[in-house]
């Protein structure tokens, strides 16, 4: 494969009508949606911390719905809708699979996890043309607004939201690499955050919004980096000859989670917040752990949430934040992926 490739899928990569639905029950710990063809084609579910009681939220055998994404502000989720010949859409519901609706209508979008803003007043996602000139909109939690924050010829790919949900990261080809930029979710002269010489991608923010970790090609391989929010100083976080990417903050800020190729198959690893002390969690050189990033951190920090397919088809795990105790949550016949916590 080819380092150019490589590069765009790393800095760039990795559905509803009446209906009767299942009882939800309450739950004090949080829960784990995720998506699943198990019964046919692809739906979303919903299932205990522990992988008990899985309920499908979606429940429509005829159409595609999947990768959610869940907002404890607005208590709800938004997945991803494929309208056949109309393309794909993002919809909204609740936890329990009820008030339903659709977000936008007339705008197809591109393939992609639409995500919420930390104040659960926005919903972000990629649109307008695929291959050809992919925009980043933003949509409220409603479906009455859309508005194209980036509106230009280049490939502009949503990347992330700032700390206050005010700012919303992409990822974008106007300069000819991919350089990450930054726009107001009011719109206006989108500011350019990377060094245009090098390809960037893939910003994710600490907590407390002081520190975003990146992943750049600069040093000639790709790897991650630190970049202090206020001042821009940058520092290498990682230094190993294959690839590192996908890198996601822990909830105290203290440590970083990350995909490394560096022992010839995508493994989870985490390091301290400074790069030091990477550790491999996962730890299976004959599998494949989350290769396009959907892993995440518990609300809580102890374990850490991937899919896999160690066991002969893709699941659902969880391990322990130290590598200790990797749990099969879902542990059935068919591909279950793209789990996101719901606190």
């Amino acid at each position: 494969m080819k380092w150019s490739i490589v590069v765009l899928l790393l800095l760039t990569g990795l559905l509803v009508g009446c209906q009767l639905k299942p009882t939800v029950p309450e739950s004090s710990e949080p829960r784990i949606a995720f998506m699943t063809d198990r019964d046919g084609n692809f739906e979303i579910y919903i299932m205990e911390r522990d992988g008990s009681n899985p309920v499908n939220l979606t429940n429509n055998e005829a159409i595609i719905e999947a990768l959610p994404s869940w907002s404890p502000q607005a208590k709800a989720f938004a997945f991803v809708n494929d309208q056949g010949a109309a393309g794909l859409a993002i919809y909204r519901m609740d936890d329990t699979g009820n008030n339903v609706a659709i977000l936008n209508d007339e705008l197809p979008i591109d393939p992609g996890l639409p995500t919420w803003s930390p104040t659960g007043k926005w919903i972000a996602f990629g649109g307008g043309g695929g291959l050809d000139n992919a925009e980043v909109y933003i949509v409220d939690a409603a479906g009455e607004t859309i508005i194209n924050l980036t509106n230009h010829p280049a490939q502009d790919i949503f990347a992330a939201w700032s700390h206050d949900g005010e700012q919303v990261y992409f990822v974008s080809t106007r300069d000819g690499g991919p350089v990450i930029y930054k726009v107001s979710v009011e719109g206006g002269e989108p500011t350019q955050i990377t060094n245009p010489a090098f390809g960037s991608g893939r910003p994710a923010f600490s907590p407390d919004g002081s520190k975003m970790a990146f992943v750049s090609d600069r040093d000639g391989d790709i790897e991650i980096y630190g970049m202090d929010t206020l001042n821009g100083d940058v520092i290498r976080l990682t230094n190993s000859p294959g690839i590192d990417g996908f890198p996601v903050w822990s909830p105290d800020g203290e440590k970083i989670a990350f995909i490394s190729g560096r022992d010839q198959n995508a493994e989870i690893y985490v390091m301290n917040a400074d790069g030091s002390e990477p550790t491999n969690i996962t730890n299976m050189p004959t599998s494949q752990e989350s290769g396009r990033g959907d892993f995440s951190w518990s609300p809580d920090g102890k374990q850490i949430m991937f899919h896999s397919d160690r066991d002969g088809n893709v699941e659902i795990y969880v391990v322990d934040a130290d590598g200790s105790n990797p749990t099969n949550l879902t542990n059935n016949p068919g591909a279950d992926f793209a789990p996101v916590w719901v606190p």
